[in-house]
């Protein structure tokens, strides 16, 4: 099971490193009854500060899991990740991860789901409210604020999953498609 420390191991000019360092990193499935399946072979890439990019291949090729990997979701098998100069060793605030399921509480209204992650940072209720409501009108989700996501189409779920990761400000956005 993947560690969930906050933050790994300190490299010792963060400023000079990029971004993202993903340094030969490779990961197999091992279903209990079938063969084994290599997603990643020897994956590694750099990422400046600030720089944009979409990893773009076939279905099944491997790019969700490269992004649960730097995100801290999934246990490292082999390699190394550094994100903003730290070892990635599990989930941390640091990076946000926009799910490809959308990943929003099915209880909580769009509201209450952008609110969720402010909460954990212990904000003022006022203050948590301001930026949710920012994020909301960011997204044109104006109006459905006390909306539940089954109310919702597939594009306003995922505006929710949006607004609910950039509310927390993190340093890196991963975005599965």
């Amino acid at each position: 099971m993947a560690s969930v420390a906050r933050s790994g191991r300190e490299h010792d000019n963060p400023a000079a490193a990029p971004g993202i360092s993903i340094s030969g990193v490779c990961h197999e499935y091992r279903p209990a009854n079938g063969r084994p399946v290599l997603a990643l072979d020897d994956i590694s890439l750099e990422v400046k500060d600030r720089e944009f990019i979409a990893i773009l291949g076939p279905s099944g090729c491997g790019k969700s899991t490269l992004l649960y990997l730097m995100g801290g979701f999934m246990p490292l098998q082999q390699g190394e990740i550094i994100v903003a100069g730290k070892t990635v060793t599990g989930p941390g605030p640091d990076r946000g991860v926009v799910f490809q399921n959308f990943a929003l509480f099915p209880w909580k209204s769009v509201r209450d789901n952008i609110l969720y992650g402010l909460e954990k940072q212990g904000l003022p209720r006022e203050e948590r409210l301001e930026i949710a409501q920012h994020y909301i009108d960011m997204v044109h989700l104006s109006g459905f604020e006390d909306s539940y996501p089954s109310q919702l189409s597939g594009g306003m779920k995922q505006r929710v999953a949006i607004a609910r990761t950039l509310a927390i400000k993190p340093d890196t956005l991963l975005m599965d498609e």
